[in-house]
Order: C-alpha cells, then sequence, then structure tokens
C-alpha cells in the first residue's frame, strides 16, 4: 500500500526532469522561428486599442477609462439653461425631482471638460443609479438626509469648495454654480485617489454602422422569435413639467438624434454645438415618496432602478422594445430584446430618461 506512491513520485520525477530536458531543447527553435518570421517579414499582430465600456468608442490610452468615473449633477431649469459641458459627457441619465422638474446626471471618464454646470444638489436616486461606477459624485449639496444616504453608501462625493467650483457672477444663484474635469481630477489626485479598473457598463456597442442591429433581426427570424424593431426618426418625452418636455430628431448624416427641451434646440453655452447623442434609452421606472422635502414643501420621488421593467432602445433611427434589469446597487443596467441579447447600441454618448407610465415616449 505505501509503495505505489513511492512509485508515483518517482514517475513524476522523471517526468518533470525529462520535460525540462525538452523545454530546453525546443526554446532555440522557437527562438529560430520567431527570427525567421521576423525576417520574413510576418510580424505578430497588433493588441487592439483600448476602448471606453461607458461610449464603445477607441481611447488613446487605457488610463483614460481606467480612473475613476465623475458623476455631476446638472440643473434643468430654465434660469440654468444653456448648460456647460454636457456634450462632453460619455453618459447622461435624466432623472425626475420635484414637482415633475428633471436633473441630469452626467458621467464623464474619457473626455475632459473644463467647465460643467451649473450644478445642483444630490438626491437619493443618485445612489443607486450611478453607484455600480464607483463614481466620484459631484453636487452643490443637498438635504443632510440625502447627505447621509450617500455617506452611509460609502460612495466618494464632492460638494462646493471654493477651489474645485467657482460661480459666475453673469448668473444669478443658485443657477450659477460650475466646475471642471481638470478641477475634479486634481481633487482627486489631492485625496490620494489610487483608483484604477475598467468598468463595467452593461452596455453593448457595435462597431459596424447598422451590421449588428440587422443580425439581431435576422436571428429572431432564423429562429422564429421576432425581435421588435421598427423606424423612429423622432422621439418626444412629455415630462409633466412642460418646462422640461425633451424631443429629439434623428439626423441620419450624423447618426445621432438631435436634442431639443421645450421645443428649443439644446445646445452647449460654451461651445454653441448642439446636444446630440448617438443612442437614447427610455426606462420605465416606479417612483416612490422618500419623505424628504424642499423648501416649498414638494416630496422628493426615488426612482426605483433595481428590478426590472420595459424600455425603448433607440439608436441607428430605430426602436427596440426591450427589457432593463438591474440586480443590485452594484450592478450595470443591461438592456435586452425579447430573446435576452443585449440590444446593440452605436458607440458614442448614450442618454437615458428615467420615465413613468404616465409620462412615457411617443415617436415616429
Amino acid at each position: 500500500m505505501i509503495a505505489k506512491p513511492k512509485r508515483y513520485l518517482k514517475t513524476a520525477a522523471t517526468t518533470t526532469l525529462t520535460f525540462f530536458i525538452l523545454i530546453s531543447l525546443l526554446t532555440p527553435l522557437a527562438g529560430c522561428t520567431a527570427t525567421k518570421a521576423a525576417q520574413d517579414g510576418v510580424e505578430p499582430a497588433p493588441e487592439p486599442p483600448p476602448t471606453n465600456p461607458l461610449t464603445g468608442e477607441v481611447v488613446a490610452s487605457l488610463d483614460l477609462v481606467t480612473r475613476r468615473p465623475l458623476a455631476v449633477k446638472v440643473e434643468n431649469d430654465p434660469k440654468a439653461r444653456p448648460q456647460s459641458g454636457i456634450i462632453d459627457a460619455d453618459l447622461v441619465y435624466e432623472e425626475l425631482v420635484e414637482g415633475g422638474v428633471t436633473r441630469f446626471i452626467c458621467i464623464y471618464l474619457s473626455k475632459e471638460s473644463p467647465a460643467i454646470g451649473p450644478s445642483r444638489s444630490a438626491r437619493p436616486s443618485d445612489i443607486d443609479i450611478c453607484y455600480f461606477l464607483n463614481p466620484l459624485l459631484i453636487c452643490s449639496g443637498g438635504a443632510s438626509t440625502v447627505i447621509s444616504m450617500v455617506q452611509a453608501s460609502g460612495m466618494m462625493y464632492i460638494t462646493e469648495d471654493t477651489v474645485h467650483f467657482w460661480r459666475d457672477h453673469k448668473r444669478s444663484a443658485p443657477h450659477n454654480l460650475y466646475t471642471g474635469t481638470p478641477r475634479l481630477r486634481q481633487y482627486l489626485a489631492e485625496k490620494g485617489d489610487a483608483f484604477s479598473s475598467l468598468p463595467v457598463s452593461g452596455l453593448t456597442f457595435t462597431s459596424g454602422e447598422g451590421e449588428a442591429e440587422q443580425a439581431v433581426v435576422e436571428e429572431g427570424a432564423a429562429t422564429g422569435e421576432g425581435v421588435m424593431v421598427s423606424e423612429a426618426t423622432t422621439i418626444n418625452i412629455p415630462y409633466k413639467a412642460t418646462i422640461c418636455a425633451a424631443s429629439y430628431q434623428y439626423d441620419p448624416a450624423s447618426g445621432t438624434y438631435l436634442h431639443s427641451i421645450n421645443g428649443a434646440p439644446h445646445t452647449d453655452l460654451t461651445t454653441g454645438k448642439r446636444v446630440a447623442p448617438r443612442n437614447v434609452i427610455v426606462q420605465y421606472v416606479t417612483l416612490t415618496g422618500s419623505g424628504i422635502r424642499d423648501v416649498t414643501g414638494a416630496e422628493t420621488p426615488v426612482s426605483q432602478v433595481i428590478g426590472s421593467g420595459k424600455c425603448l432602445v433607440f439608436t441607428g433611427g430605430k426602436v427596440y422594445h426591450a427589457t432593463w434589469k438591474k440586480e443590485s446597487r452594484n450592478a450595470p443596467t443591461q438592456f435586452v430584446d425579447e430573446n435576452g441579447n443585449p440590444v446593440p447600441l452605436r458607440p458614442g454618448q448614450t442618454w437615458i430618461h428615467l420615465v413613468t407610465e404616465d409620462i412615457g415616449a411617443a415617436y415616429q
């Protein structure tokens, strides 16, 4: 009973010795083969360039997409328009706040934006919406209860100070607070932030113009499981506060959706350029009360973004009738078609509108 293990160990040692002898004999041959390949002009395939998981776009350096994302709260009151820096965001969420008014959460990862704002206060929904990105949350402040919730979540955040924010005195307060990615990156450096991780976005992008969309349709036809895709070049999202009503017109030449607010073209204050994302997602959510009220007495709603529900995904002039799924605060939201496949997006900026069933969206 004891002899067999001894024989096994001896055999294993012999095998190991033989292996190293073979390796030593073959290594020069491998070197000769590599040298010959180089002499023949055959070069190894280059590493693919790094891609931004939030946009599907190629970036110049991996460092640009493995740093901490910035999540800036931006106001959408008429007195705050035109805003600055929204066109530079990789991803934009539009959420409901008090009285049916909306605000934006603008996510910056790969791009720089010297001026972003006007920035306003945080809301309870912000945590569940962007926690999965491990961002720095940037806001003008917030109700003490909300700030306590942010602190309890462990999310890194910064509120207004005189170093990393500034006031534009050409505008009236509180619609004049600004920041910028250089100052926010400076803040992270001052804090000794060592974050270095590639975010998992939950979004799927295609490199071809329409190839992935066609593949999805053909796959559904082949399996007998149809995918609900139709043409859609205009979108209207009638937020109850009509001052925030959003609409889009698809521009085939650029492959973007030209954004308007309350019927007026949405432009960037700094550059004058039109806000024009490549993808628009309308995500249906349920609102619940938070028990928190603003200065007018209106209750702050909470968008329930954990769970699942229906959504409309607009990309390439088409609309997908899809489903959104988010398992937990830590997980990204996934947008899938009837077959459970990710809806393919065009590389570029994506806007995600959180709406209730009674708001919805109309398109044609």
